[in-house]
């Protein structure tokens, strides 16, 4: 049954991601699609991974299929490392390195937040 959601999940996170990624196109040659779905799962896997962890409100099964299939099919670290290799070819270090710092930066402190939040809840 576990395998079983978390295909499933796994599925209707990667369509999310697909249909996000359509919506913010790169602009001047820098991933903003990729970056707001990796910011955003770090955000929710934080937020929901810990609330589910506190609360008990779902199946272990369950946590499983949203953190492994829904939020492993969201993200991409595939997708944010060929784009950081593709501007490093290009030549374009500062944009690289920009994405890259704002990728680790900004998504460990939108983890945290995500886990502060729903220890509030």
């Amino acid at each position: 049954m576990r395998l079983t959601l978390i295909a499933i999940f796994g599925a209707i996170g990667t369509l999310a991601r697909y249909g996000l990624q359509g919506v913010v196109p790169a602009r001047a040659g820098f991933p903003y699609g990729t970056l707001l779905i990796n910011l955003l799962g770090c955000f929710f896997l934080g937020l929901i991974g810990q609330f589910t962890l506190n609360r008990m409100v779902i199946s272990p099964d369950m946590r499983m299929a949203i953190a492994v299939g829904f939020f492993g099919g969201f993200t991409t670290f595939s997708s944010f490392g060929w784009e950081t290799a593709k501007m490093l070819e290009e030549g374009a270090w500062i944009r690289a390195v920009a994405y890259v710092g704002s990728s680790v930066v900004i998504g460990l402190l939108l983890s945290v937040v995500g886990i502060r939040l729903a220890y509030k809840i």
